[in-house]
Parts: C-alpha cells; sequence; structure tokens
C-alpha cells in the first residue's frame, strides 16, 4: 500500500514537473505586414509620371526572377 502512494507521489511530482512551460525559450521575430493604404502611400512617394516606365520595368524584372527561382 505504501509502495503504491510512492509511485503515485513520484508519477504525480514527475508529471507536474514535466509540464512547466520555459519562458527562457527563444522568441521568433515577427515581421511587421504592411496594410493596403500603407503599400499605396509608398507607391505613390516612389512612382511619379517621369520615373513609371523604370518603376514597371524594375517590378516586371523581380517578378522574373522569383518564377525563375521557382522552377
Amino acid at each position: 500500500m505504501l509502495l503504491k502512494i510512492l509511485v503515485i507521489a513520484a508519477i504525480t511530482a514527475i508529471s507536474i514537473s514535466g509540464c512547466k512551460k520555459h519562458s527562457s525559450e527563444p522568441q521568433l521575430d515577427q515581421e511587421e505586414v504592411k496594410t493596403v493604404a500603407e503599400y499605396e502611400a509608398e507607391a505613390k512617394k516612389e512612382i511619379t509620371k517621369e520615373n513609371m516606365a523604370q518603376e514597371l520595368d524594375k517590378i516586371e524584372k523581380e517578378l522574373q526572377q522569383e518564377i525563375n527561382q521557382k522552377q
């Protein structure tokens, strides 16, 4: 009987100590996500009538590079 109580107490102690969550785990960096409005405001500042064709070429090249990397 005493042995059963000791075994149950030991199992309970091990279970409780094994379930603690360690707060010292490294935190993952969270990526900041822009809203559509933020992207539009940024684009309006960066893209003008004078550089519109150049910016379009730049975007097309970036897209083509991404497509080539996925293949």
